[in-house]
């Protein structure tokens, strides 16, 4: 049975005698209608709906992608919402280049040398409230903008496959926002998100390792998160290095938060760069080398590859760390994938393909070599 609460949105949404009040109730009707419906039937409705997010009327249609964030918490496919999103949020984040434009001639002088993030987004925000009273449509369009964020959040979590094109159709329209909204900023990194990366790792004192993939990471801390619980749960079936809490925290299921100080590190990870003629990993105490550490703080796209692959090589640690485990997104799901061990055949040729990359015979690394035009 076709929902009857569905039509009177699509016929009103755009029509400008109707108050907000007065739409906001018909969203209520609708709402209020699903508590009967079998997933069939809501699933049916949220498509039918899906086209009225991509409306002129970016207000109203952001209290759309509300309603639809919600159903999609409760279960219903967010897959038909996922270019009508983005087109909405696209003309929410155009109507928004005259502050863009104020900010970066204004405020972005004053952050340059500014080091405090908190201070800067204290200043971002205070700087719009002031120009919310001569530009209040593009402030209006910027917080409309991230509503439209709030239910991307939701949607594009759980629609993996949707990421790349939402990323490609937003991407002159997000950036310039990402330095002054932090919700425009998240979105951004979630649309970036790689996904069945291809990744060797590479135990250099136990001579093991395997190749798998990974996705889902926000930051290399998320990835060395993972992998202290990959690493024992399918290679060396040992004693956990984290905790249960820790590890399902890390893939995206239950809670966002752990306890204080929950994940203790087992190694320095290194990019393959870090390996020496002798294939041989630097000394823990040779703190010179930490130009080849995989940094917490940074990202998995700034890993070098190597014919593909993120690899990274373990080592013992230099010293004890201990770090807070967060995960940024709610609804994403995270995680490494084994494919396959590594024997000793395919550890050694490995070894040999970093070799040769480090230091091949003309003495022009992989990294140096010119581009051919």
């Amino acid at each position: 049975m076709k929902n009857p609460f569905v039509a009177p949105i699509i016929e009103q949404i755009d029509n400008p005698r109707l108050s907000s009040a007065d739409f906001k109730r018909l969203l209520l009707d609708f709402t209020q209608s699903l508590k009967d419906c079998v997933k069939g039937e809501a699933d049916d409705a949220l498509t039918r709906l899906a086209p009225v997010l991509a409306s002129k009327n970016v207000s109203r249609a952001s209290w759309v992608a509300e309603v639809g964030k919600a159903m999609v918490e409760s279960g219903c496919s967010g897959r038909e919402l996922c270019r009508p999103l983005a087109q909405g949020l696209r003309r929410a984040l155009r109507a928004t280049q005259p502050l863009t434009a104020k900010l970066e001639r204004k405020l972005a002088p004053k952050l340059v040398n500014l080091e405090d993030p908190d201070k800067a987004q204290r200043w971002t925000e205070s700087a719009i409230r002031q120009l919310a009273i001569k530009l209040p449509q593009a402030v209006a369009s910027l917080r409309t903008a991230e509503r439209f964020c709030d239910a991307a959040f939701t949607i594009y979590g759980q629609q993996v496959g949707s990421r790349p094109k939402a990323c490609r159709f937003l991407q002159s329209s997000l950036t310039p926002m990402v330095p002054w909204s932090r919700p425009v900023r998240d979105l951004h990194i979630l649309l970036q998100l790689l996904e069945n990366e291809p990744l060797v790792v590479i135990d250099m004192a136990q001579r093991r390792g395997f190749v798998g993939t990974f996705g889902g990471v926000v930051d290399n801390q998320h990835l060395l998160t993972l992998l202290l619980d990959t690493y024992v749960q399918q290679l060396v079936f040992g004693k956990p290095l984290v905790s249960y809490d820790v590890a399902q925290c890390a893939q995206g299921i239950g809670p966002c938060r752990v306890a204080e100080n929950a994940v203790q590190g087992a190694w320095n990870v290194y990019s393959y760069k870090a390996l020496n003629e002798k294939q041989m990993l630097p000394e823990a105490r040779d703190l010179k080398a930490n130009k080849h550490w995989v940094w917490p703080d940074r990202t998995p796209d700034q890993i070098p590859t190597l014919d593909g692959f993120r690899v990274l090589l373990l080592g013992p640690p230099s010293y004890p760390r201990v770090w807070s485990f967060e995960r940024k997104f709610q609804h994403v799901r995270a995680g490494i994938k084994v494919d396959r061990e590594l024997t000793k055949l395919d550890l050694r040729a490995w070894l040999d393909r970093i070799h040769l990359a480090n230091f091949p015979p003309n003495g022009v690394s992989a990294a140096e070599a010119p581009v051919a035009p």
